[in-house]
């Protein structure tokens, strides 16, 4: 066990750290000194990721010097954005702090050092396979079982089924087929000495399981583990983390199971559950909401449809609206009416990239809603459209043109919409360097300090670009500048062997500087998902389509206990997106996507809102 950390008031903290404490509210700074195994419950808009970035800098500044915190999020933006903040709080962190994905904390803090220690397959050179290799091998893989040509419903079964066994289900409670396509699967892996992202913690896990000595000092360099939005990173990750608490790591869970959206994958809130149950663990919540006012937070807890204790910020006085348009005829007639309500918000002084219109998923929704902005002449931002490819290498330069938009001086932040923090001259170089050594590309002179130098006569070449101008120019003097082609190119990750091409497509499809910095677009209205809307904020949320049976979607079987839970968190999701204005736009009939009329009613999620109208359909 490790020695037990000091009392707040002994601790002599960095004067920024020492300043943040003083203005987190109670609830956060409670959660973010506490002693002991935590359970955070963070509802939306409570300032989570500041009580996060907190607690990290109160750990690293009680533990010692020779020692780590592991930082796991759900994204790589978020792993980063954790690091600029530390860094802004004095923190800077270094070999100290791992904040990263739960596939990047496994790749290179358990299998990389231990998986040959423990026996446990791990290729030579690491290779994370494509996706479109992953496809090929699960086709192969059923048609050498006998389950034959996969369906889109049996890839993620297969998906969620493969995360539970991995985490120790019984095989007998699963279809044998998909037991051994799954196994086939894994086989092919190993045939083709490679690793898919879901093999990194299935392979992580059998590391910990089977090498005592490997845990041990694993939980030596990390005797805190914090991970973020607990509740959807599911059965493995879960598994993990309970072989650190027996390992006596200290174990800090940030989430919220109402926000759960991920269950199709595998997450279940319920791990989050069974963790705060546990003995040794303490359970407290952030429950002021600072992000909407009074009357969006009771509007969203009535769609939730449960008791919570969240309230709006002290001394905010703005309760935040709640509109109500209702459509007249079928999905074109919401689009027109979210479009001409996008047109009077904007006329009235909101700027289009704080307007988002959200929506379920692909669907003739979606088609009536680009119809009817494309015929008004409004610009828009159809995110899955208009987006560089996922990857550090992307990541990376999307990193570089915030910072060449957000200028020199400490603190700045990107001035955009939607944008993470801008990152220093020195990080940036810091993480070059990381990635040229991984690669086996630094050369002696190779400094952090150096490279930041040269990182310099790129990102303050002046005069400064707007952030609507084009990115081809600068996309194309960074990746010539830094070499950024050779990196990509001797990278592991086999996503950013095709990142620099990916990102000059969407470049050479529209993308401004300010989008390829990860912000969102000047002057364009955001049109996105329920899911990819989680963790955002807007003024003003758009929520069209509220019809009976579309949403929330279902056919004429009716909808479970389940499934209706679901879909209601999804759109609880997204209504809760709104700093100051959610506009419900409701009527009584849509055309589904196979041309099928639906006469119904507004959607009951309309209703909890607004107040129950008669006439209910049946789940």
């Amino acid at each position: 066990m490790h020695p037990p950390e000091a009392a707040p008031s002994e601790v002599r903290l960095p004067a920024a750290l020492a300043q943040e404490f003083a203005e987190l509210s109670p609830e956060q700074r409670e959660a973010a000194w506490h002693q002991g195994n935590l359970v955070v419950r963070a509802g939306p808009g409570a300032g989570k990721t500041r009580t996060l970035v907190a607690r990290i800098g109160y750990l690293l500044a009680t533990t010692s010097r020779h020692r780590c915190v592991a930082a796991i999020t759900f994204t790589d933006a978020a792993a980063a954005e954790v690091g600029v903040r530390l860094r802004r709080l004095g923190m800077p962190g270094g070999r100290r702090v791992s904040s990263g994905t739960i596939h990047s904390f496994c790749l290179r803090h358990v299998l990389i050092p231990y998986a040959r220690l423990a026996g446990v397959p791990m290729p030579e050179a690491v290779t994370v396979c494509t996706d479109k290799q992953a496809h090929e091998w699960w086709d192969e893989a059923a048609f050498t079982s006998g389950l034959g040509e996969l369906r889109n419903a049996d890839r993620t079964e297969l998906g969620k089924q493969r995360k539970l066994l991995a985490a120790g289900a019984d095989p007998s409670q699963f279809n044998a087929v998909y037991v051994e396509t799954i196994r086939h699967y894994q086989d092919l892996l190993l045939q083709h000495e490679a690793i898919d992202f879901d093999a990194m913690p299935e392979r992580a896990l059998d590391v910990l399981r089977t090498s005592p000595e490997a845990l041990c000092m694993i939980a030596a360099r990390f005797p805190h583990v914090i991970v973020d939005e607990y509740q959807d990173l599911g059965p493995v990750l879960h598994a993990i983390v309970l072989q650190f608490l027996a390992a006596g790591v200290q174990i800090t869970a940030v989430g919220d199971a109402d926000q759960t959206m991920f269950g199709f994958q595998g997450a279940d809130s319920r791990h989050l559950d069974s963790l705060e149950r546990r003995v040794g663990f303490t359970s407290l919540p952030l429950s002021v909401n600072w992000r909407s006012g009074s009357a969006l937070i009771a509007g969203g807890l009535r769609v939730l449809g449960a008791a919570r204790s969240y309230r709006a910020a002290p001394g905010r006085e703005e309760p935040g609206l709640i509109t109500h348009e209702e459509a007249d005829g079928d999905l074109d007639v919401h689009a027109s009416l979210a479009v001409a309500t996008a047109q009077e918000r904007i006329s009235s002084g909101t700027v289009p990239e704080e307007i988002a219109v959200l929506y379920p998923g692909q669907g003739p929704l979606l088609d009536e809603l680009k119809t009817a902005l494309e015929s008004a002449g409004l610009a828009y931002d159809a995110e899955k459209a208009r987006k560089i490819p996922p990857g550090p290498m992307a990541d990376f330069i999307s990193d570089c043109t915030g910072r060449r938009l957000a200028g020199p001086l400490p603190g700045t932040s990107v001035p955009l919409s939607g944008a993470r923090s801008a990152r220093t001259v020195m990080d940036l170089a810091t993480a070059w360097h990381r990635r040229r050594i991984d690669a086996g590309l630094a050369i002696e002179e190779d400094t952090p300090r150096r490279l930041a130098r040269r990182l310099a006569e790129v990102l303050d070449a002046m005069p400064r670009p707007p952030a609507t101008g084009p990115a081809d120019p600068f996309l194309d003097g960074l990746v010539t500048a830094l070499d950024l082609e050779t990196l990509a190119q001797a990278s592991s990750d086999e996503r950013d062997h095709s990142a620099i091409n990916g990102c000059r497509d969407a470049v050479a499809g529209g993308l401004t500087l300010a989008e390829l910095a990860g912000g969102r677009a000047p002057g364009r209205i955001v049109m996105t998902t329920y899911h990819s809307a989680k963790g955002r904020e807007f003024d003003i949320v758009m929520l069209p389509g509220l019809v009976d049976k579309h949403i929330p979607y279902y056919g004429w079987s009716g909808l479970s206990e389940r499934e209706m839970r679901i879909q209601r968190r999804n759109f609880y999701v997204a209504f809760t997106r709104a700093r100051h204005e959610a506009v419900l736009i409701t009527g009584s009939r849509h055309t589904d996507r196979w041309n099928e009329q639906h006469y119904t009613r507004r959607s009951r999620f309309a209703d909890d809102i607004l107040g129950s109208a008669p006439g209910h359909a049946a789940w």
